[in-house]
C-alpha cells in the first residue's frame, strides 16, 4: 500500500514537472515568435524571455544606452522585461516625437514609483504636463528670474570659494577637491532657491561633513534636515532608473525586493518633506495680509487661479531637482575636465571671456553679459587661476 502511494506521488510530481517544462517551452517559443515577427523591427540586442535585456544593464543608464548606440547606430531597441523600448539618438528625428501629444508610454515601474502621471519628466498625462510646463515658462524663462538666478549664482559661488579656502587653510597642505561632490551641492542649492527661495546650505553641510574638526556654523533660516536632501535626491535619481528599467517580476524577487523597498522608502521621505515645505508656504500665503511678490515657482503654483494639488506641485519641484542636480553637475564636471586636459581650448575660452568681461574676474556679472551656464563657467576659469594646484589634482 505504501509503495503504491509512493509511486502515485512520484508519477504526479513528474506530471507537474512535465507540464511546467511544456508550458515554459511554449512561452519561450511564443515569445521569440512574436519577437522575430514584430512590426517595424529595429536593430538591438536579442532579449531573454521575461527579463529582456536587464542582465546587460550595468546600473548606469547613460553608459548602457551609449554602448548600444555604438553597436547598433542612432536608432535601436532593447527590452525592459517584456516591454519594447525604442531609443532615438538623432535630434532631427527626436524633434518629431516631441511635437506629438503622446509624451510617455505607460510603465508599471513608474506607476509604482509615482512618477507616471505627475511632474514633467515621465508624465504621460499630456494636459497635466502642459500645465506644469506653462508655469515653468512663466517663472523660469523670464528676464527677472534670469537676473535673480545670475545674482544668486555669483553669491553662491563666493560662499563655495570661501569654504575652499578654509579647506586649504586647515593645515596648510594642498588638498584634493572632489569637484563633483561640491558641484552637485552647488547646483542643488541653486535650483532649490530658484524654485522656492529657500536655502538648504548644502555647501556648508558638505564642508562640515568632510571637515568635522573645523565645522562652520550653519546659517539661520536653513530648511529642516537640509543635510539629508542631496543624498536623498541622489538615491531618488537611482530609483527612477531602477523602476523605469527593471521588470515587475525582478523588482519583487527575493534578491531585489530589499532594493525596491529601500528606494520606495527614500522617495517617501523626499515627498513627505517637500510637502511640508509646500504646506508651510501655503500657510504663509493665507496668513499674510499683504500680497506676496515672489517670482519663485512654488509661490506661482500656490497663487494660481487654476487650483493645483500639493502633490502635483511636489512632483514638479522634485522632478526639477532630480533632472537638474546630477545631470548638470556631471556635464559641468566633464567640461572642466576637458578644459584641464586641453590647454589650447582653455586659453581660447579665457580670451573670449576677456573680450566680454575684461581681466577682472572679481567683478560682478550682469544678465546682459552671461547666461546662467556661462556665469558658472566664468567662475570656474576664475577659480582655476586662483586654485591652480587644487584643480589640477581634483577628483572627477
Amino acid at each position: 500500500m505504501f509503495l503504491k502511494s509512493l509511486l502515485s506521488f512520484e508519477t504526479s510530481t513528474m506530471n507537474y514537472f512535465l507540464l511546467f517544462i511544456i508550458g515554459l517551452a511554449t512561452y519561450v517559443g511564443l515569445f521569440y515568435y512574436r519577437y522575430f515577427t514584430r512590426q517595424s523591427p529595429l536593430p538591438g540586442p536579442i532579449p531573454l524571455p521575461i527579463i529582456g535585456n536587464v542582465l546587460q544593464y550595468t546600473g548606469d543608464a547613460g553608459k548602457f544606452v551609449e554602448a548600444l548606440r555604438l553597436i547598433y547606430g542612432d536608432i535601436f531597441e532593447f527590452y525592459s522585461g517584456t516591454r519594447r523600448v525604442v531609443c532615438v539618438c538623432r535630434s532631427e528625428m527626436a524633434g518629431k516625437l516631441f511635437n506629438s501629444p503622446l509624451r510617455v508610454h505607460s510603465n508599471d515601474g513608474l506607476d509604482e514609483y509615482g512618477m507616471s502621471n505627475k511632474g514633467i519628466l515621465f508624465n504621460s498625462d499630456y494636459d497635466n504636463w502642459s500645465t506644469h510646463r506653462r508655469f515653468l515658462q512663466k517663472t523660469i524663462a523670464t528676464p527677472q528670474s534670469s537676473k535673480e538666478t545670475v545674482e544668486f549664482t555669483q553669491t553662491l559661488f563666493q560662499e563655495m570659494e570661501k569654504l575652499w579656502k578654509r579647506v586649504d587653510s586647515n593645515d596648510g597642505d594642498v588638498k584634493e577637491i572632489d569637484f563633483t561632490g561640491w558641484l552637485s551641492r552647488f547646483i542643488f542649492e541653486n535650483i532649490l532657491f530658484s524654485m522656492t527661495k529657500l536655502r538648504a546650505h548644502a555647501l556648508t553641510n558638505y564642508y562640515n561633513a568632510i571637515n568635522p574638526q573645523n565645522k562652520v556654523v550653519e546659517p539661520e533660516g536653513t530648511i529642516p534636515k537640509s543635510h539629508s536632501y542631496i543624498e536623498v535626491f541622489k538615491t531618488a535619481f537611482e530609483g527612477a532608473h531602477f523602476f523605469l528599467l527593471t521588470p515587475k517580476l525582478l523588482r519583487n524577487s527575493p534578491g531585489m525586493r530589499e532594493t525596491r523597498n529601500r528606494l520606495l522608502s527614500n522617495k517617501t521621505w523626499a515627498s513627505t518633506n517637500l510637502l511640508k515645505i509646500i504646506e508651510e508656504r501655503r500657510t504663509q500665503i493665507v496668513k499674510s495680509n499683504e500680497k506676496i511678490d515672489s517670482n519663485d515657482l512654488l509661490t506661482k503654483f500656490l497663487t494660481a487661479n487654476e487650483k493645483i494639488s500639493d502633490d502635483d506641485i511636489r512632483a514638479t519641484i522634485m522632478d526639477l531637482l532630480l533632472g537638474g542636480t546630477l545631470t548638470t553637475a556631471s556635464t559641468l564636471s566633464a567640461i572642466v575636465y576637458y578644459l584641464g586636459h586641453n590647454p589650447k581650448v582653455q586659453k581660447r575660452m579665457v580670451q573670449e571671456l576677456d573680450d566680454v568681461l575684461g581681466s577682472d574676474r572679481d567683478s560682478n556679472i550682469t544678465i546682459d553679459q552671461a547666461s546662467v551656464g556661462t556665469t558658472f563657467i566664468i567662475y570656474v576659469v576664475h577659480t582655476e587661476r586662483k586654485f591652480k594646484k587644487e584643480l589640477r589634482q581634483m577628483e572627477i
